[in-house]
């Protein structure tokens, strides 16, 4: 079971945007395009509590005169027997919310707006969505209360028991209190392969715990308390034990990453357990964590997409892989169009992928997946072009670049310029800028010149040194000389620089779709290897 494709129309900053998503859905972009309102729609409609009234707030709408639509389509029916004993198939979910001429909201499924949706209880059982937002509230979800993963699934566990003792609540409660012992046992048995058991989530959680923690100064192991046996799946705690057995620490104790990855094995063990019927959003998944455990988090995510949706939010390039381009949705957001996702179809399409997955390794790194966050992207050789122009927006240009979201990235060569002006294109990114030595020829120079005729790019002759009249030397010189000069206040700055100044200062164009002078480009697929 997951969600198809996805409509949404006038919910805050988004006016019109349709995705497909896959299994693994990487919303990505700058800060305030709009990533977290795609989540917040879904969980609208799907989340846990269903839309009513009371969820309807003015600043949910983008325009208050038009209704706020979102559309949700399953790649496959979700089907069930209502309550009227009808039997149901629910290929899409749509909600409405209008402001005017009065509050009024309305869910219909397949599409026909006659048809009101009541039977949400059974379909939740089948399908629902679970957002787990960027301010982690860890203290929350270790409680085993009846809205938490962590509650549901200890509620899940006790009703399967229930079931399996062959008696009520109430004759379960007694046997626990005459026979703790039998009872601990009990718990501790795996007694069924298709239900959720106490075993199956223990057994769970640890692995996914001792998963998440690779990497760590010191281990941590999750240990499991049970204080009211009674009451078993309201009481359970949560303790960390380090590596030293001595060492126990209450859960809302221990530090902010560890608390996240605590909260993620559970997402990760709730994902597993419930086999496919939940769809989870996360904000930020990488918040509090170290690289490995960011790079660890990650594959774990990829494992889990295999049986379970996830969407997911992210500023950090450990999150993203050129290698699976079906997974990212590249969204953008200006004054016009609103919140708008960038175009990738013929840019990253799964078979140019694989047939050039090589060369997309040795393109794509951390550094270089910036361009899928980045407002605007300056493209350079290498560690001395970077230097140089870093240096020169620092200390003569006044321009911040970490808080106008610029990334420079250091594209390995003429041949790594060429390459990601080219993926810039493909995507419909317009908001970049390329500088390359002239000191070389290149097999295919068609895109730089494109890019120079077009504006967006300068070319130096011979190379950078020759430009700027410095000594030559190794890499290592080369990055000291270029850092020295943009430093100098003696040193005047080259008439042709001012275009890459203007570009890095101005902002009319950020955020927005392929310009014309860029539209016109026919950019041939093989000549990018996606």
């Amino acid at each position: 079971m997951r969600i198809s494709q996805i409509e949404i129309y006038n919910f805050r900053s988004i006016k019109e945007l349709v995705v497909t998503p896959g299994n693994l859905c990487a919303l990505v972009g700058p800060n305030s395009t709009g990533k977290t309102n795609v989540l917040r729609a879904i969980d609208l409609v799907l989340g846990e509590g269903w839309t009513t009234k009371a969820k309807v707030a003015r600043e949910l709408f983008n325009d208050t005169s038009k209704p706020i639509v979102i559309d949700i389509t399953f790649s496959s029916p979700i089907t069930f027997t209502n309550k009227r004993g009808f039997n149901v198939s629910i290929s899409s979910v749509k909600m409405e919310m209008t402001l005017e001429p009065e509050l009024s909201v309305k869910t219909s499924i397949n599409g026909d707006d006659t048809k009101p949706f009541y039977d949400n209880d059974q379909f939740k059982k089948l399908c629902h969505f679970i957002l787990i937002p960027s301010e982690r509230q860890l203290g929350s979800e270790l409680r085993v209360s009846q809205w938490t993963m962590l509650g549901k699934l200890m509620k899940l566990v006790y009703e399967n028991y229930i079931t399996k003792y062959e008696g009520d609540e109430k004759n379960l409660k007694e046997a626990f209190a005459d026979k703790i012992k039998p009872a601990k046992d009990f718990l501790e048995d795996d007694f069924t392969t298709d239900e959720v058991t106490y075993k199956k989530f223990v057994d769970t959680f640890k692995k996914y715990c001792k998963e998440n923690s690779a990497g760590l100064a010191n281990e941590f192991d999750p240990v499991l308390d049970i204080y009211n046996l009674n009451w078993f799946y309201k009481t359970l705690q949560i303790h960390v034990k380090e590596k030293f057995p001595d060492k126990h620490f209450d859960s809302d104790e221990v530090g902010a990453g560890m608390q996240n990855l605590l909260l993620i094995s559970i997402f990760q063990t709730y994902s597993e357990l419930m086999g496919g019927k939940v769809i989870f959003g996360i904000e930020e998944p990488e918040i509090y964590l170290y690289p490995q455990a960011q790079r660890a988090l990650y594959k774990n995510f990829i494992k889990l997409s295999e049986n379970t949706q996830i969407f997911y939010t992210t500023h950090n390039p450990n999150f993203v892989d050129a290698v699976r381009p079906e997974d990212l949705i590249l969204l953008r957001k200006d004054e016009e169009q609103g919140t708008f996702a960038l175009d990738k179809d013929t840019a990253f399409s799964t078979e140019n992928a694989e047939k050039h997955k090589y060369r997309i390794y040795t393109h794509f790194n951390p550094e270089r997946n910036e361009i899928f966050f980045a407002r605007k992207v300056l493209f350079v050789e290498g560690d001395s072009d970077k230097i140089l122009f870093s240096t020169l927006c620092e200390k003569k240009w006044g321009i911040n670049i970490d808080e106008r979201g610029i990334s420079i990235i250091s594209c390995g060569g003429k041949g790594g310029v060429s390459y990601f002006v080219g993926v810039c294109k493909l995507i419909g990114f317009s908001d970049y800028f390329a500088v390359w030595d002239k000191d070389r020829d290149l097999d295919k120079p068609e895109k730089l010149n494109e890019a120079k005729r077009g504006g967006k790019g300068l070319e130096l002759d011979p190379n950078l040194e020759g430009f700027l009249n410095l000594p030559q030397g190794d890499d290592i010189d080369k990055v000291k000389n270029a850092h020295e000069w943009a430093s100098d206040s003696t040193k005047t700055i080259p008439a042709e620089f001012e275009s890459i100044k203007n570009f890095l200062e101005h902002d009319e164009n950020v955020g927005t779709a392929v310009t014309d002078e860029t539209a016109e480009v026919e950019i041939n697929p093989d000549d990018i290897p996606f």
